[in-house]
């Protein structure tokens, strides 16, 4: 991808990789902009978030890294 962050799901379980910049901030919402998920301090080019409380559906996975860019992604949870 083109910023380096790629974002996937398998099993319910989400994994995270950046592979340009660390990871800051990790936020999961639903599509109606409940926060679902939020780890600051990540601190880590990979993060994978298993036991999410969500059922199938469209999130969002907004992804800040260390220099402060942010990208939101929608991906299907399932």
């Amino acid at each position: 991808t083109q910023d380096g962050i790629l974002i996937s799901v398998k099993n319910k379980v989400i994994n995270i990789i950046s592979s340009k910049e660390n990871i800051k901030e990790i936020t999961i919402f639903d599509i109606t902009g409940k926060t679902l998920y939020n780890k600051t301090k990540v601190s880590n080019t990979e993060l994978q978030i298993q036991n999410l409380p969500s059922s199938n559906q469209v999130l969002l996975v907004k992804v800040t890294l260390d220099n402060d860019f942010t990208t939101t992604r929608k991906i299907i949870f399932q």
